[in-house]
């Protein structure tokens, strides 16, 4: 797999999972940011039953899986209470951040620098994402991009192609809807506001490119850009023109994800990730008629500035007495066989640069590959820049989703954070 630069770059039901038989000795406690009905949750278990069947260490590595609502809330309470499980999935930048300038995460800059061969096998870009003052504190084992799925079949049946300009994007959503067809499946409840954020920071993406994007990551940008305003309206024009689902700002990330699987939309918008669960024919009636896109820029001058950053990442904390076993564990995790593993089964896309036998990849995955290794800069999702500011432009989203005045929605943002100044 050729190597891509990556560009600058969640409540308290919890759901677990019960992991591995116990063994006697060591135990190495974890948790990762995926519940049941996630498909490649068979995976990531397979991986860890292997690993305790198998570590030079003798320990057994016990996982506790929660869903994406819950997770972010489970580490903040455990990490508050210096309870916290000894590796942990985690976002990048300042999400590891706020945990790393707390002192509560291991730098791995020693081990990976111990072991050149492992520390050069992930691609290129992805560990600045994880560095802190010079020192490496997670690694990520997969990378993702914001992508919009298309059923082909759908698309056919309406004389449609893939858009390559936002004009065309619009036609092909106004053709549908005139043919009775919802053009796109989204969720948009509270619990699911990053979603509609991502999608009006991919639209922003295509106005004013990466520039945007830095602008906010180093400080000096305003929240109320011209340019964020711009892509609410756009945003909120689609909305008010019927292209997403009926009741739609009431729809659950399983309600939209089925909706679409079902044939019931010609597309849907989320992130990479989710190429397993909409690619898996025990799952989806329409697997194999499923494609992918990245949404067309309104500027062409910014094609190939798209939303992506790594995806799943691990970090050690201070709570663990073994770093070495859990240092073990992660090479494991990252060696050519389980990340290829993850690629061929379950549709994820490793950070890793493993070569990958093309004919074992399926068209979905692909064509996922294909997309991520065009785009010139990736920016990552803001609520991963800074969780405070970017769960109030998560908010700020759902409440124009609700048809909120986009310029109040991004002036009353940017009062927050003049009045919130970052630590």
């Amino acid at each position: 797999m050729k190597k891509k630069t990556v560009g600058l770059l969640v409540a308290l039901a919890l759901a677990s999972l019960p992991m591995a038989a116990q063994a006697e000795g060591e135990v190495l406690t974890m948790m990762m940011n995926s519940s049941e009905s996630d498909s490649q949750a068979a995976g990531y278990k397979n991986i860890i039953e292997k690993f305790n069947e198998s570590n030079e260490s003798g320990v057994t590595v016990e996982c506790t899986f929660y869903s994406n609502s819950d997770y972010k809330t489970a580490l903040s309470t455990m990490m508050a209470s210096d309870s916290e499980p000894d590796i942990i999935f985690t976002w990048e930048l300042g999400y590891l951040g706020n945990y790393v300038n707390g002192g509560k995460i291991v730098s791995l800059q020693s081990y990976l620098d111990a072991d050149e061969e492992w520390k050069n096998h992930f691609n290129d870009g992805t560990f600045e994402l994880l560095t802190y003052d010079g020192e490496i504190y997670g690694i990520p084992t997969q990378q993702c991009l914001g992508i919009m799925y298309y059923n082909t079949r759908i698309f056919e049946e309406n004389g449609l192609s893939v858009p390559t300009t936002w004009d065309e994007f619009v036609n092909v959503c106004q053709t549908l809807k005139d043919n009775g067809v919802t053009p796109i499946s989204m969720a948009s409840t509270a619990a699911d506001a990053w979603l509609v954020s991502q999608y009006i920071q991919e639209i922003s993406n295509g106005i004013k490119g990466y520039e945007l994007f830095d602008s906010i990551y180093q400080g000096g940008g305003a929240w109320n850009d011209p340019a964020f305003v711009e892509a609410a309206q756009k945003f909120q024009e689609q909305v008010n023109a019927g292209y997403f689902e009926d009741g739609f700002t009431g729809v659950s990330g399983d309600e939209a994800r089925e909706f679409f699987r079902m044939g019931m939309s010609a597309m849907y918008f989320n992130g990479s990730w989710e190429i397993s669960n909409v690619g898996d024919a025990t799952l989806s009636p329409e697997a194999e008629n499923i494609s992918c896109f990245v949404i067309p820029k309104i500027n062409a001058e910014y094609d190939g500035v798209t939303l992506g950053s790594v995806d799943t990442s691990f970090a050690v904390t201070k709570n663990c007495q073994n770093v070495d076993a859990a240092i073990e564990f992660l090479k494991f995790w990252t060696n050519e066989e389980n990340a290829s593993m993850l690629a061929y089964d379950y549709g994820r896309m490793p950070a890793t640069d493993w070569e990958l036998d093309e004919s074992k990849l399926t068209p979905l995955l692909a064509k996922g590959i294909e997309l991520l290794g065009e785009q010139k800069n990736m920016t990552p999702w803001f609520d991963r820049v800074n969780a405070d500011y970017g769960n109030e432009f998560n908010n700020q989203s759902i409440a124009i989703a609700n048809g909120d005045d986009p310029q109040t929605c991004f002036d009353a943002l940017q009062a927050y954070v003049e009045s919130h100044p970052a630590e």
